[in-house]
């Protein structure tokens, strides 16, 4: 006889992990008896299960019980070498513990990312990790209901609800923007990336704005498009100095915006680092190979990656808790940038 809850749906080992608060993989060791549980986790499963009328029977238990070992992972895009290599920690990661991993875009707004999400658990996901903070409230409402874990990467958050692992976004910019003070330069321009419901350009943005009202320096800021490209930032930069010729400095909160800066200052024969510094984040792969190698800030995406990987893998296996772990990034001084040049050195 098949368990019926009220409306007619069989009862699932995902109600009986609900209900006792634990992961689907401990419900199961506790049903199989093949491993050690906790005392208190293995009497709240068995209650959950005899409250919920579930059975196991010879034909259905192993279809039930079976784990899919698949983590999902939700990035904005594909091609940009920041989500790569982030992404490429937590499938190594993931292959060598004997898992299986989907990679799903979902653009950069995070408050849209529910369906994208649905879509991996619908495929068997047992947990998933989110680039950047999770704004969208169907899927933390869907998280608050269903007993999955989920971990936010990249990003280190304060105050939110879910775990998250990665850098302090307003803090590494505000390295930068020390950096480019200690030089002289008061005139600093930013360059951004598209900022509805991406914590990680918010973050940048507001730091930047902060850093200037405090010295009492006026702000200049383009925001590109999602699905920017180098040649977007270079259009950014021309109307930057466009309507404010007397910057002298570039914050860009990519290096793929700073590549594209670099680049129209060679068209525009402005010399870098002479009339112009240039900064970007992230260091990247090509970072360093540009024809004039970019300071920018060091992120580990790759360890991030391994580490968040790891973290979901022993949230699953052996019921540890999700919490959150904050990364250090580098400033990496190279040959973008200077002091800020005189009057009469400055760009037309």
């Amino acid at each position: 006889m098949k368990n019926k809850r009220q409306g007619g749906r069989g009862v699932t080992v995902h109600d009986v992990a609900k209900l006792a608060n634990v992961s689907i993989a401990t419900v199961s060791r506790v049903l199989n008896t093949t491993d050690n549980v906790n005392k208190d986790m293995a009497e709240r499963v068995m209650k959950a299960a005899a409250q919920l009328g579930y059975t196991t029977n010879s034909a259905g238990k192993a279809l039930r019980l079976a784990r899919t070992r698949t983590i999902g992972t939700l990035l904005p895009r594909l091609d940009d070498p920041i989500f790569s290599e982030l992404a490429h920690g937590i499938q190594e990661t993931l292959f060598a513990q004997d898992y299986a991993g989907f990679l799903q875009t979902s653009g950069y707004d995070n408050t849209k990312i529910f369906d994208a999400a649905y879509r991996l658990f619908n495929r068997g996901a047992e947990g998933l990790l989110v680039f950047g903070r999770v704004d969208d409230p169907r899927l933390m409402e869907f998280i608050e209901k269903n007993p999955i874990p989920v971990l936010q990467v990249y990003s280190y958050l304060d105050n939110h609800p879910l775990p998250s692992v990665g850098i302090d976004n307003a803090k590494c910019t505000q390295k930068m923007a020390e950096l480019m003070l200690r030089f002289g330069h008061k005139e600093i321009a930013l360059i951004s990336g598209p900022t509805q419901g991406n914590d990680r350009q918010q973050s940048r943005l507001q730091a930047y704005e902060q850093m200037m009202r405090d010295h009492g320096l006026k702000t200049m800021v383009q925001v590109v498009q999602p699905g920017y490209t180098i040649n977007d930032g270079g259009l950014a930069f021309r109307r930057i100095i466009e309507h404010n010729p007397k910057v002298t400095a570039v914050m860009c909160n990519t290096d793929l915006l700073a590549c594209g800066v670099l680049s129209e200052c060679r068209k525009l024969s402005i010399d870098v680092p002479g009339q112009m510094s240039v900064s970007g984040f992230e260091d990247v792969s090509f970072a360093p190979l540009l024809y004039r190698p970019l300071t920018t800030l060091s992120v580990p995406a790759g360890d991030i990656g391994r580490y968040a990987a790891r973290a979901m893998i022993a949230n699953l296996e052996q019921d540890e808790t999700l919490t959150s772990m904050q990364f250090e990034t580098s400033l990496i001084l190279r040959d973008s940038i200077t002091v800020a040049p005189k009057a009469s050195e400055q760009a037309a």
